[in-house]
Formats: structure tokens, sequence, C-alpha cells
């Protein structure tokens, strides 16, 4: 069996936005070894300490510039959402996790919600289960069974389970990824992780 990349990402985060985006560009052939893992990045950010960049205050002067240079390379649009930082993800990464058995729904779902977050003229709030099933039913989604998932006492308990395993191998932060049990930390060393993919067989 193939080597994975598992993606760690939340969909508050900027950068996973981005990740999501750079995967086919850094991983070309390899892009179907990717596995989806939503986690909950306040969660992770609390259990180790991490702050996030708005309360540096340099390093979200910094972040905004970097954000449009990495839009930029791959080619995609940004728009910063005026919900962020106060955003609740949970429902939607939820939902995400309730699709892993059907990995080109997920997929797509994923690509959806990142684009309604970070992209839209009119920015999801992704707690607004209306907004989010006006946007499912015109994405062709069935609205009923992603709300469903949002709200499933399965889908919490394996978001919490997909947080904990992140942070118990070592990841701070989002958008992380793991080759076997190497962890690489954002999309800019997504080429190191096609190297251990390669190496991994």
């Amino acid at each position: 069996m193939s080597a994975k990349l598992e993606f760690y990402f939340d969909f508050i985060s900027p950068f996973s936005y981005v990740a999501y985006h750079a995967l086919p560009h850094e991983l070309g052939d390899l892009s179907d070894r990717v596995e989806f893992r939503p986690l909950f990045l306040g969660a992770v950010m609390q259990t180790t300490g991490n702050r996030p960049p708005g309360l540096v205050p340099a390093k979200g002067k910094y972040m905004q510039r970097d954000l449009q240079r990495c839009c930029a390379r791959y080619g995609i649009e940004f728009r910063m959402n005026p919900h962020f930082p106060m955003m609740n993800t949970r429902p939607m990464l939820r939902a995400a996790i309730g699709l892993a058995d059907d990995a080109d729904t997920q997929k797509r779902f994923i690509e959806t919600i990142f684009h309604h977050v970070w992209r839209a003229e009119e920015p999801l709030k992704t707690d607004d289960l209306e907004q989010v099933r006006a946007i499912c039913a015109s994405a062709g989604f069935d609205a009923d069974r992603i709300l469903g998932f949002a709200e499933s006492e399965e889908t919490k308990a394996r978001l919490k389970a997909n947080t904990d395993s992140a942070v118990e191998r070592g990841a701070f932060g989002a958008p992380s990824f793991f080759v076997e049990d190497e962890l690489f930390f954002g999309h800019d060393r997504l080429d190191y992780a096609r190297e251990a993919l390669i190496a991994a067989g």
C-alpha cells in the first residue's frame, strides 16, 4: 500500500486554504495520496501554548502580505473574512469528517467551504446553518445530510480524536502534514513532504 499524506487543517486557517490549493501544484502525480484530517485549531493552540498571528502584532502584519504572495503564487483569490478570527468552524469540520467515506464528495465539500470562507464575495459564517444550507443546495450537496453530520455526536467525537491525535504526533498549528510519523508544517514544506512520500513508497 502506498504511503499517504495526511493533511490536518481547519477552515479558520487562511494558510490551510492556501495549502489546499498548493497540494496539486507541489505533489503533482502524488496528489491522489492525500487524506484529509479536519482538526479544531483552537484546541491545538490552547494545548500546545501556540499563539495566533493576530495576537502577535508584527506577525499579524507580516501574515497579511505573506497571504497575498502565497495566493499569487498559486493563482487563487483571497478575501479576508470579516468574521475572522471569531469563527466557529466546528460544524463544517464535523461535516467534512462525516463525508470521509466518499472521498470525491468530501474533497468537493472541503473546496466549497474554503471557497466560501476565503474567496466568495459574500463570506460564509461557518456556524450560520441557514447560510450553510443555501450554499450546500446551490453546490449540489444534500444539505440535510451535511447538517446532520455537522451536529452528530459521532462526528463530534471523531473531530476531537483527530485533534488529539495531531497534537500527540507533534502538531502545533495548521496546516500540518504527516507522512507516516514525519511532521511537515505549512504549505511551503510540501516539497519535503513529496520527497518523504516517494521515499516511503
